[in-house]
């Protein structure tokens, strides 16, 4: 009788529909612009402090400000409004510089010439609006999100009037509502590698390893998926896998575990009129950008042509949200033997590098990128020195073709030393990084993967920023960036590269493309992103925010290229001391448990228990669990496996809490469900 009269209220509780009304807010705000100062050479310059700038090729270079407003995943953007205020019409005495090109940094050396475009022969002002905005759904720290990104033009210019208008003052309202209730709340699992069959058994150690740390680990099989799920190839299914898994687990990071015979790459057809031999060139960013903005399933094929990731390529154009909603990285594996090294290698890394001395080191690497320009920027030292400005406290190494230090010899020694970083900043294909003396298109310190090859760093390994390009392009063999990863006995930990032609700008090479991708890279990981994954996520994310309204083909392929090698959970610099790491395995978030067996998921994502439950428990780290409900203490382990067979009366909502007790630290975890045990 107590089972049956417990079953009939569980089934009120499950089945039950809940209406609840969606909360419709706004934000108001105004923004108070910097004044602008007018600098008059050749060409007129205006400079806004605390603002950004616009380097479209042909058009004039212009300062914007940009805002981005985060809201809960399910939020919808209802409305913008946004009014310039306090507009001052200005003449000038000369025209406003048009932004130099984005230059492919392929092995040649590509001349290129600044030019007023066609806007500087039109009666209009440039921006036509006063502001821009885009919507896009992708991952922040951990939780998916909507990004609201809004670019306010405080000045617009007329080439023909050769007059800005500049607005001194911006008033913003923003009308959104809220979901009616959370969105992607399952936190069973935080990584999902997915590999080949023949991987599984190389993977485990990796796995255990991770879940020491508290990162909670699922390996899938490609057979499994391909056979599992539907799509139009390979690649679809692995996508589709993926959002499954964000979806019933709630990972947040990915790893493929295959080269590109194992798993295939998604090409992305872009077409660039500056590198019309490049007519395609894979993307793993396919495989992260699961959701559009409005939370259906971004296919990166939006006019159904079988290709994918489209920009003006042969007149098509896709609708691609870009945004990444998964960490993910590329392990190029394509032995049993390879996966063994790269796993011991990230086990021994996050044991051992915390506190090194060499990690504290960074290598950087760079000449004059563009020598056919008269800026007199040294593009690639320039960008190196960006880098050791945001890496303070990291002894800087500089080889540079200025000082005439620069070799493979040289580089190969330095990181054979030991160094947490290296920055490479200069021109690459995929087996090849090299660069040019100052004002000179001669090639120095061709370094290639054979040089990569007959490093000798043994455990002293780099993450390895390469600004090249097609130093990540997998698909035609090992590439130049994989190669670090691949090494056996030294190389990288993890490098991060372009799988397809790279742009640079000329005199400003931070302004946008790979350089600004190089420099923010740095940023973010000093800013507190620690976890490699996060600090590739960050980039990506930035990007989009910071250039969306004004991407163009570079742009595009800067995003789309932008590629992880790596364990995308990797902790830069290690673990410190092993700390205790506990959680519950059983109940699990979001079911319903009949007599201590999961029945069904619950409609509401609440956790309902009928009957006696096991609690059960991974610990590491620990030398004892003590098992909590509604803060009074119930059990206490000191050996795995750790349980509590908890079985007596309650009724309601109640809160099961594991404390795990290491050597000088604890750690805890708790779940809340609705609970109804007659005992």
């Amino acid at each position: 009788m107590k089972k049956l009269v417990a079953i009939l209220f569980a089934s009120l509780l499950v089945f039950s529909v809940v209406s609840i009304a969606n909360r419709k807010d706004a934000i108001q705000t105004s923004i108070k612009m910097p004044k602008i100062e007018i600098n008059i050479e050749d060409y007129a310059y205006i400079n806004m402090p605390d603002c950004l700038y616009l380097h479209k090729e042909g058009y004039p270079i212009l300062p914007y400000y940009v805002k981005t407003y985060e809201f809960p995943a399910g939020t919808k953007i209802n409305g913008i409004e946004v009014k310039a205020k306090e507009i001052e019409e200005i003449k000038l005495n000369k025209k406003i510089k048009p932004a130099p090109p984005a230059i492919p940094m392929d092995m040649k050396c590509n001349k290129y010439e600044i030019k007023e475009g066609e806007i500087y022969s039109k009666d209009e002002f440039y921006p036509n609006e006063w502001f821009s905005y885009k919507i896009g759904c992708g991952i922040k720290d951990g939780k998916r999100v909507v990004f609201l990104s809004i670019h306010l033009y405080p000045v617009r210019y007329n080439a023909i009037k050769n007059e800005i208008l500049y607005a001194k003052d911006f008033d913003l309202k923003i009308d959104y509502i809220l979901p009616s209730k959370p969105l992607f709340t399952k936190d069973e699992y935080d990584l999902l590698i997915i590999c080949p069959n023949k991987f599984v058994d190389e993977l485990e150690p990796l796995k255990e390893h991770k879940e020491s740390y508290g990162i909670k680990t699922i390996i899938e099989t490609t057979e499994m998926i391909y056979s599992k799920y539907k799509g139009r190839d390979e690649a679809e299914k692995i996508k589709y896998a993926i959002k499954d898994a964000i979806e019933k687990y709630g990972i947040k990071y990915v790893m493929l575990v295959g080269d590109y015979k194992l798993i295939p790459p998604r090409y992305s057809f872009i077409y660039d009129e500056k590198a019309p031999y490049e007519t395609s060139f894979p993307s793993d960013l396919y495989y992260a950008d699961i959701y559009n903005s409005d939370g259906t399933f971004s296919s990166w094929d939006t006019n159904n042509n079988d290709r994918f990731g489209e920009y003006k390529y042969q007149g098509n154009t896709d609708e691609v949200d870009l945004y990444p909603d998964v960490a993910l990285g590329r392990i190029a594996c394509g032995s049993e033997s390879e996966v063994g090294t790269v796993v011991s290698k990230i086990i021994n890394y996050e044991r051992s590098t915390y506190g090194s001395d060499w990690f504290g080191k960074i290598l950087v690497c760079g000449g004059d990128t563009f020598p056919e320009d008269n800026s007199g920027v040294y593009e690639g030292e320039y960008l190196n020195q960006l880098v050791l400005n945001v890496m303070s406290g990291f002894d800087g190494i500089k080889l540079w073709a200025s000082l005439g230090n620069l070799s493979v010899s040289s580089i190969k020694s330095q990181i054979n030393q030991g160094v947490g970083f290296v920055d490479f900043s200069g021109h690459g294909n995929e087996v090849l990084w090299a660069t040019h003396p100052p004002l000179s298109s001669r090639w120095i310190a061709q370094m290639s993967t054979r040089d990569v090859m007959q490093l000798s760093n043994g455990n002293k390994l780099p993450i390895v920023m390469i600004d090249a390009c097609s130093c990540g392009r997998f698909d035609h063999g090992d590439c130049f960036a994989w190669k670090f990863v691949e090494k056996a006995g030294g190389g990288g930990i993890a490098s991060l590269a372009s799988s397809g032609i790279g742009y640079g700008i000329p005199g400003n090479p931070a302004a946008g493309v790979l350089g600004w991708m190089e420099v923010k890279f740095f940023v973010y990981y000093k800013q507190g992103k620690e976890v490699i994954g996060d600090t590739w996520t960050s980039c990506i994310n930035g990007y989009i925010n910071t250039f969306r309204f004004n991407m163009d083909a570079a742009d595009y392929k800067t995003v789309e290229e932008f590629i992880l090698f790596g364990d995308p959970t990797l902790k830069i610099g290690g673990y410190g001391e092993e700390k205790p790491v506990v959680y519950i395995e059983t109940p699990a978030d979001g079911y319903l448990y009949m007599f201590g067996k999961p029945l069904m998921k619950t409609l509401f994502g609440k956790t309902i228990v009928i009957g006696k439950i096991t609690i059960k428990v991974n610990a590491y780290n620990v030398e004892k669990v003590e098992f909590y409900v509604d803060n009074e203490l119930k059990h206490i382990d000191d050996e795995s496996p750790y349980e509590l067979l908890w079985n007596e009366f309650a009724i309601g909502s109640k809160t099961i809490k594991v404390i795990g007790y290491g050597e000088s630290q604890q750690a805890e975890d708790e779940i809340n469900i609705f609970i109804i045990n007659l005992a």
